[in-house]
C-alpha cells in the first residue's frame, strides 16, 4: 500500500510538472510576456488617409529653418501638422490595447515614475503600425535628420505616474544615448506625440523639457538646467502639434506638473547604419532598452557590429521594404537572459572601478571616431574624475542625475518614516 501511495504521488507530482511546463512555455508565447507581437501585425496595411498631412498642405511641414533649428538645438516644435481628431483616433486605439508584463509588471518594480510602458506597438496594432511606418512622421524625422534613409526601432507608450509615483514627482535628466542600439555618430530622432495639450507647468504639465545644444557635446553634461538659464527649452503643445529631438539631447520631464501625462515616442535612425548593444550600459537589465535591443532578449537576432535592418528595425522611409513586413524569427525574452544582461553589466562596471580608488576608465576608454565604449544616463563614460557611482548606477559629477537619485533616495526615506 506504501509503495503503491508512492508510485502515485511521484505519477501525480510528474503530471503537474509537465503541465506546468506547458503552462510556463505558452505564457512565454503570449504577447503579454514577449510585449509584442512576434507575428509582427500580420496583414497591416495603410489604412488611414494622410492627404490632410502631406499633399493638401499648402506650405511645407518640415522647412529650411525647422533643419536648422533642430541641428542647432537639438530640439524642435512642428505647430499644428497633425489634424487633432487623427490624435484622438490615436488615444482610443492606444488606450484599448491589452497592457503586457511591461506594464503590469516592470512599471511597478522598477519603473514607478510610469504609470504604464509599452514598446514596439507597431508590432501590435494596425493604426499606430501606420503611424510609424507609412504615415508622414517619416519623412518628417528624415527631413529633420537630413538624411536619405531612415529605419524605425522603437513606437512606445509612456504614460507617467504624476502625482501617484511613489518616489515623488521629480526631474530625470538624461540621453537616450543610452538607449540608443547603434553608434552615437548614426543621426537619430525622437517624434514625441502628445495624446492631450500638455506644458512644463501644471495643471496639464510634466512635458518633456531641454537643454538646446546640449546633444553637440555629448560627454559634458550641461551645469545649468535652471528656469534662468538662456538653453532652457519648455515647449507648450496642443494636441496635433509634433516635438522632435536629437537623441543625444539632455532632456527631462519637466517636474513640476505631476500630471499623468500620456505620450507616444516614434524613434527612428538614420540607415545605414550598424547596430551596437552590448551590456556596456549602466543601467541594464530589467530595463526597457535591454527589453528593445539587448542580444538573446530582443529577437532581433542581429549580432555586434552587424547592419541594423530586418523585421525588428524596418525601413520606413523613402518607402517600407515588403520583405522586412515578416514574422519576428527570434525567441521572447526570458528571466535568465535579462539576469545575465544585468550581470554582466555590473561585471563591466565593477571592473571599470568607476567610483573607487581602482578606476581604470581611463586607460580603456579610447574614442575613436566619434564612437565611444561605455554610457550612463548622463552620456558616454569617458573619465575617472568625472564620474562617481550612486546605488550602483555610474552618474557625472556636474550632470544632474546625481542629483535626481539623490532626492528620489530622500523621497523613498521619508514614506518610510
Amino acid at each position: 500500500m506504501k509503495k503503491f501511495s508512492l508510485s502515485k504521488l511521484a505519477v501525480v507530482l510528474s503530471v503537474l510538472a509537465a503541465v506546468l511546463g506547458v503552462c510556463i512555455s505558452f505564457v512565454k508565447s503570449t504577447v503579454w510576456w514577449a510585449g509584442y507581437d512576434k507575428q509582427n501585425c500580420p496583414g497591416c496595411r495603410p489604412i488611414i488617409d494622410w492627404s490632410e498631412e502631406t499633399t493638401n498642405r499648402t506650405t511645407a511641414a518640415v522647412t529650411s529653418n525647422h533643419i536648422r533649428a533642430f541641428k542647432k538645438d537639438g530640439v524642435v516644435v512642428l505647430k499644428s501638422l497633425i489634424s487633432p481628431s487623427k490624435v484622438v483616433d490615436l488615444a482610443t486605439e492606444v488606450e484599448s490595447m491589452t497592457d503586457t508584463f511591461m506594464t503590469s509588471v516592470l512599471t511597478k518594480t522598477v519603473l514607478p515614475s510610469y504609470r504604464k510602458y509599452e514598446h514596439k506597438l507597431e508590432t501590435r496594432s494596425e493604426i499606430i503600425r501606420d503611424w510609424a511606418v507609412h504615415g508622414p512622421l517619416a519623412k518628417w524625422a528624415a527631413d529633420l535628420m537630413d538624411v536619405s534613409e531612415a529605419r524605425l526601432y522603437n513606437a512606445e507608450k509612456i504614460y507617467s505616474a504624476g502625482n501617484d509615483n511613489p518616489m515623488g514627482c521629480n526631474t530625470a535628466w538624461h540621453r537616450d544615448t543610452l538607449s540608443s542600439p547603434f553608434p552615437t555618430t548614426a543621426k537619430s530622432i525622437t517624434i514625441n506625440i502628445y495624446l492631450d495639450d500638455i506644458g512644463a507647468d501644471g495643471p496639464n504639465g510634466d512635458a518633456l523639457i531641454y537643454i538646446k545644444g546640449s546633444h553637440n557635446h555629448l560627454v559634458s553634461p550641461p551645469s545649468d538646467v535652471t528656469s534662468s538659464s538662456d538653453l532652457l527649452f519648455e515647449p507648450i503643445l496642443k494636441v496635433g502639434d509634433v516635438l522632435a529631438h536629437d537623441a543625444h539631447v539632455y532632456h527631462t520631464p519637466s517636474g513640476r506638473g505631476c500630471w499623468h501625462r500620456r505620450s507616444l515616442q516614434f524613434r527612428y535612425v538614420e540607415s545605414p547604419t550598424r547596430f551596437t548593444f552590448a551590456p556596456n550600459r549602466f543601467p541594464n537589465g530589467p530595463i526597457p532598452w535591454t527589453f528593445a535591443h539587448a542580444p538573446n532578449v530582443a529577437p532581433h537576432r542581429l549580432k555586434e557590429g552587424s547592419a541594423l535592418e530586418g523585421p525588428w528595425y524596418p525601413m520606413v522611409y523613402p518607402k517600407p521594404l515588403e520583405s522586412e513586413h515578416v514574422p519576428i524569427g527570434g525567441r521572447a525574452w526570458s528571466i535568465i537572459g535579462v539576469l545575465g544582461v544585468a550581470k554582466q553589466s555590473l561585471n563591466i562596471a565593477a571592473d571599470l572601478g568607476i567610483g573607487s580608488n581602482n578606476c581604470v576608465v581611463d586607460h580603456v576608454v579610447k574614442e575613436v571616431e566619434g564612437y565611444y565604449p561605455y554610457f550612463g544616463f548622463d552620456g558616454p563614460v569617458t573619465s575617472c574624475e568625472n564620474w562617481e557611482m550612486v546605488n550602483q548606477i555610474p552618474v557625472h559629477k556636474d550632470g544632474q542625475m546625481v542629483k535626481n537619485l539623490q532626492k528620489m533616495e530622500n523621497n523613498k526615506n521619508k514614506s518610510k518614516e
